[in-house]
C-alpha cells in the first residue's frame, strides 16, 4: 500500500509541477546566442583586418593597392602618361620655336671639340715648317665657349719662349677665336728633352 501511494503522490507532483516560462526559457537561451555572437563578430573582424587584405590587395610598384582601387589607379597612369607624351611632343616638334629646337641649333652652333682640337694640331705642326714637332699638345678642355689647352714646347733649344709667342699668335689668328689669354712664358731643363716652355692658354670663341 505504502508504495501505490507513494507512485500516486510522485505523480501528482509530475502534473503540479509548472512548465519553465518564456522568460526562463529566454534566460538559458540567450547566454549561448550572446557567446556565440561574440565569437562570429570576433571572427569577422579579425578576418577584415588580417585574412581580406591579404586576398583583396596587390603591390604596385612597392605600393600596396585595394583591388577595388585598380581600376581608378590605371586611369590616373593613362593620364599622366598621355600628359607626358604631349608634353614630350611639344618640346621636340616642331624644331622651330620649340626648346629642344633652339638646343639642337645652339649645338649645331658650336664647333665640334675633336674638329677645334684637329685644326689645333694642324696649326701646331705648320706655323714653324722648319720645326714641326716643336709643339705638344697634351690636354684640351672645353667648358661653355672657353678652351683650355695645356702642352709644351720643345725641341728648340734656348728659342723655346719665343717659338711659344709665335703658336699663340697663330692660335689667334684662326677662324671662330675670338681672343687668347697669354701664357705665362717659363722655360725650364729637363734631362731627357734638355729646355722646354710647358704652357696653358685659355682661347675664347666667338
Amino acid at each position: 500500500m505504502t508504495n501505490i501511494s507513494d507512485a500516486m503522490t510522485a505523480k501528482t507532483w509530475q502534473k503540479l509541477t509548472p512548465a519553465p516560462s518564456l522568460r526562463e526559457i529566454l534566460r538559458r537561451v540567450l547566454f549561448p546566442f550572446a557567446l556565440f555572437g561574440v565569437v562570429l563578430l570576433s571572427l569577422l573582424v579579425l578576418s577584415w583586418y588580417l585574412l581580406l587584405p591579404r586576398f583583396t590587395r596587390v603591390d604596385l610598384h612597392g605600393t600596396s593597392r585595394e583591388l577595388s582601387h585598380l581600376q581608378t589607379y590605371v586611369q590616373d597612369i593613362g593620364e599622366q602618361s598621355q600628359k607626358l607624351e604631349d608634353r614630350r611632343l611639344a618640346l621636340i616638334l616642331p624644331l622651330d620655336g620649340s626648346p629642344y629646337g633652339r638646343l639642337v641649333q645652339a649645338k649645331m652652333s658650336q664647333p665640334s671639340l675633336l674638329m677645334f682640337y684637329e685644326k689645333l694640331q694642324n696649326v701646331a705642326q705648320t706655323f714653324l715648317p722648319e720645326q714641326s714637332q716643336s709643339v705638344v699638345l697634351k690636354v684640351i678642355r672645353w667648358e661653355h665657349d672657353v678652351i683650355e689647352l695645356t702642352g709644351d714646347v720643345r725641341n728648340v733649344g734656348l728659342q723655346s719662349m719665343a717659338v711659344l709667342a709665335q703658336f699663340v699668335e697663330a692660335v689667334r689668328a684662326m677662324p671662330d677665336v675670338e681672343r687668347v689669354d697669354f701664357p705665362s712664358f717659363t722655360r725650364e731643363r729637363d734631362g731627357n728633352i734638355g729646355f722646354h716652355s710647358p704652357f696653358t692658354i685659355r682661347i675664347y670663341l666667338s
